[in-house]
């Protein structure tokens, strides 16, 4: 069992415009504003957002809708755009060791500032969540002591909800890069359901068993000898 920091912010905006900033690459919205807010790029990595799409709603909660066009500062223009009034987004997302504390995270919102627009954080909570993991460092050592250029392991995780599910394998994939970093390997880590079928059967032959849902693979590699395995 261990123990994550998970993060919900939601940013009221009292015009939000297209912009790339929010709108492009919504996956990496978290880690584009914490790092440009003062958190080293390299931690950035220890940060993980929920994949859902982010979707601006209004005072009401319905989906937010362009009611109007204003001047908009955009690449070092100004341009008319169309903007969603008093429109919001949430964000959620974990923090598996960026070495930021919950106040220092609620600090770097107050800056309140995305891209080119302004906005009001209206909800900043925090809670810390149990994730049912084996122990990753136990697993490191074991795979870095068989000495092979290349690494083959599997981890079945418990039954979970897929959203924990995809917690769970982000958080084997911070700790076992930080592990591996450290004595120059590298690191894959791919769920098997993530995998096409000819993928999931070449491993599961390798290892001489069946995968399941919820089978995570590791492969720990000298640089020069990386496996990669391609996912959907």
């Amino acid at each position: 069992m261990v123990k994550v920091n998970h993060y919900r912010v939601v940013a009221r905006f009292a015009r939000l415009f297209p912009d790339p900033a929010v709108f492009e690459d919504q996956d990496h919205l978290v880690e584009r504003y914490l790092t440009q807010s003062g958190l080293l790029r390299e931690k950035a990595s220890y940060l993980y957002q929920n994949e859902d799409e982010i979707i601006p709603v209004d005072d009401s909660g319905k989906p937010a809708v362009a009611s109007g066009t204003a001047s908009f500062r955009f690449q070092g223009k100004n341009i008319i755009a169309e903007f969603m009034p008093n429109a919001s987004l949430a964000v959620e997302y974990y923090d598996f060791g960026t070495g930021l504390s919950p106040e220092d995270h609620a600090r770097m919102w107050k800056k309140q500032h995305i891209g080119e627009m302004a906005f009001q954080v209206r909800d900043f909570a925090h809670e810390t969540r149990t994730l049912n993991v084996t122990n990753i460092s136990e697993l490191y050592e074991i795979m870095k002591k068989q000495g092979q250029a290349t690494s083959l392991s599997s981890i079945e995780l418990a039954t979970m909800p897929e959203d924990l599910f995809r917690v769970t394998v982000a958080y084997l994939k911070s700790q076992l890069r930080e592990s591996a970093g450290e004595d120059a390997l590298e690191v894959e880590v791919y769920a098997a359901r993530d995998l096409s079928a000819s993928e999931r059967s070449s491993l599961e032959k390798r290892l001489t068993r069946e995968s399941t849902g919820s089978t995570v693979y590791v492969i720990l590699s000298k640089p020069s000898q990386l496996m990669k395995i391609e996912t959907r």
